[in-house]
């Protein structure tokens, strides 16, 4: 399969058609490569095809975590039920999507502000559209930002965090192709998630903290009144359309701003076609090059 399975299935396909079993260890995976293959897969057996197989390395492996987890759930249980109504409707209703437009409308600002100081310069847009999509979230669950543009190391510190835990989830792992071997955890990726997962509940854990406390001493255990963010929610107390609406939102806002804001240039006057384009594979694709730009404020 390579470090690229995405293009060695495309491979495979062209010879043996667009529905194909593979045999990796002891799991067997089916492959749809056309529209086709996929609306059978996503549309018609939906049901059928639903469940998820969960890496060696994420904790939702565990029978007793995985209860509560939403993305990596084993079966759509009533717990899951609940969990997923709860989100439906504190986080991705029309309504506290409607309300948080202005959290998302002052996150672009602070990025536009942050580019017209950098005017001139090469920067990275993978790094400032992570730290305006980290922070808008943050607003909404914690009402606080947690990186800060100015602070580079920091801001590619909690960016590396949040990288290095998508690819310990896509490293291949012999403990998922071969489950007997999973207790052992010979390629040491298990060991890795759980030392990634807690340097990044690190940046909230604190701020948890303190809120609860902070109730506790006022006697406040149920002021809903007062909610304001998806924090106080859980305190009291996945993925439809309007979750991935919410996601769009964010990104489109983002990537507007970006584009119509700026006049952009590849440094080193280096033409477009002499970028390089090569991929690297993860849970979402990215180039192997981060793509760095000068931004120049349109008049």
């Amino acid at each position: 399969m390579g470090n690229k399975p995405h293009i060695s299935l495309t491979k495979l396909a062209q010879v043996y058609g667009p529905l194909m079993s593979l045999r990796l260890g002891t799991q067997l995976v089916v492959v749809g490569s056309s529209r086709e293959a996929a609306s059978e897969i996503l549309k018609t057996h939906d049901r059928e095809l639903s469940g998820r197989c969960v890496p060696h390395a994420s904790f939702a492996k565990d029978p007793k975590l995985n209860e509560d987890s939403i993305a990596w759930t084993f079966e759509c249980t009533d717990r899951w039920r609940f969990f997923r109504s709860l989100m439906r409707n504190e986080l991705f209703s029309s309504k506290v999507v409607d309300g948080q437009s202005s959290t998302r409308e002052t996150k672009a600002k602070e990025m536009i502000d942050f580019l017209k100081k950098k005017e001139g310069e090469g920067v990275k847009i993978r790094d400032i559209v992570f730290v305006y999509t980290f922070n808008a979230l943050a607003n909404i669950y914690l009402s606080k930002d947690l990186v800060d543009y100015d602070q580079i190391g920091e801001c590619q510190r909690v960016c590396g965090l949040v990288r290095e835990m998508m690819e310990l989830h896509t490293t291949p792992n012999i403990s998922d192709l071969y489950p007997i071997l999973g207790s052992l955890d010979l390629q040491g990726v298990s060991r890795k998630c759980n030392e990634c997962e807690s340097r990044i509940q690190e940046l909230w854990g604190s701020i948890i903290k303190e809120r609860r406390e902070g109730r506790s001493d006022t006697g406040d255990d149920d002021n809903s009144s007062k909610r304001k963010d998806f924090l106080d929610v859980l305190l009291d107390g996945e993925f439809s359309d309007e979750q991935i609406s919410l996601f769009f939102v964010k990104v489109q806002l983002a990537l507007a701003n970006l584009i119509h804001g700026f006049d952009w240039s590849l440094p080193n006057n280096m033409l477009p076609d002499e970028l390089d384009m090569d991929e690297k594979y993860g849970i979402t694709l990215m180039k192997e090059q981060p793509l760095k730009l000068i931004p120049k404020l349109r008049k």
